[in-house]
């Protein structure tokens, strides 16, 4: 049975220490990069694009697993990027983007073990997320992908249609929208 909780509602600091050991996992397993230099570069990714977001918004960090413990995906995010300055700090091309924020406000991140991709679970992580901003008053969810990487179609077969390109430091970064 896949359960569905916030990170504020984990339970237990036992159960919450296996399920966010869980959550790493999936963030690992579901990165582009899989080589560090060093522990703390790998830290410091990992502080970038997974632990920012539980720290400074766990109420838009909504966790998936099933009643073992064993993660199936996460999803966390922002409900509005105008308004967290450390999160632009953080990532220096979100200035790239900013003429489209007033529009999509939120930003997400989403991972989804490789054992349970094909299954739904996306798609309904995404509905959870989108519904939670939309009980805030957000207007728009966006996120930053490259153009090429497989998850495109994945967004776009979800209702992410506004589409703007960048290049940031020789690479291209897509930004997807949708309004909510």
């Amino acid at each position: 049975m896949i359960q569905m909780k916030t990170l504020l509602n984990l339970g237990p600091s036992a159960e919450k220490g296996r399920i966010w050991s869980g959550v790493e996992k999936v963030f690992f397993e579901s990165s582009t990069k899989k080589t560090f230099k060093t522990p703390e570069e790998r830290e410091a990714f990992k502080f970038k694009y997974l632990d920012w977001y539980s720290k400074h918004h766990p109420e838009c960090f909504f966790i998936a697993f099933e009643k073992n413990s064993d993660v199936l995906g996460y999803i966390c995010g922002v409900p509005d990027s105008r308004m967290d300055p450390e999160l632009r700090e953080l990532h220096p091309w979100f200035q790239n983007f900013a003429d489209c924020y007033d529009n999509y406000p939120a930003h997400l991140h989403i991972n989804c073990s490789e054992s349970a991709r094909g299954r739904g679970l996306g798609s309904t992580l995404l509905n959870l997320f989108e519904n939670h901003l939309q009980a805030q008053g957000m207007c728009g969810v966006h996120l930053v992908t490259s153009p090429d990487a497989r998850n495109v179609g994945f967004y776009d077969k979800n209702g992410y249609k506004f589409t703007k390109t960048t290049i940031w430091k020789g690479s291209s970064l897509l930004l997807m929208g949708k309004a909510l």
